[in-house]
């Protein structure tokens, strides 16, 4: 005699394999949303640094395009928007999302053109960008208003 049962993925644990995969997409719009706002935050702090030419980029560093200033009022924008879009994103919007994806898109380049000021922290910023586009360009569309 034996015993079969179905696959972990199909198989109904208390309120159905439907429930969990609800679950699963809700806790990545969190993260997402999360993500955001720290990313927003960590823009605007750095930002206000380029701006203000503060002593911890590299010394002498040269850009494809224009000076340190102006990508610090750059990424400074940038992150005041993700700031806005993370909450929009908490309150289940899907333009919110799209606007995520399209500020995460501008802010990874940004952060790669701004890489001659500091290498490190520009390619871990822009790594989380693209984490935090996976999560709403894969999981955003199961989210439920309400």
């Amino acid at each position: 005699m034996s015993i079969r049962t179905n696959p972990p993925e199909t198989q109904k644990l208390g309120g159905g394999y439907d429930t969990y995969y609800q679950e699963r997409h809700k806790g990545w719009m969190i993260f997402a949303g999360s993500l955001l706002l720290m990313l927003g935050a960590l823009n605007v702090v750095d930002g206000i640094a380029a701006i203000g030419h503060a002593h911890f980029d590299v010394a002498g560093a040269r850009y494809v395009v224009s000076d340190l200033t102006t990508w610090g009022w750059v990424v400074l924008c940038l992150g005041a928007a993700q700031l806005v879009i993370g909450l929009g994103i908490f309150a289940k919007n899907q333009f919110a999302r799209w606007a995520g994806v399209l500020i995460l898109g501008l802010d990874a380049i940004a952060q790669l053109l701004m890489m001659p000021a500091y290498p490190f922290w520009a390619l871990c910023i822009f790594a989380i960008d693209v984490v935090a586009m996976f999560g709403l360009v894969v999981y955003g569309q199961h989210t439920e208003a309400g």
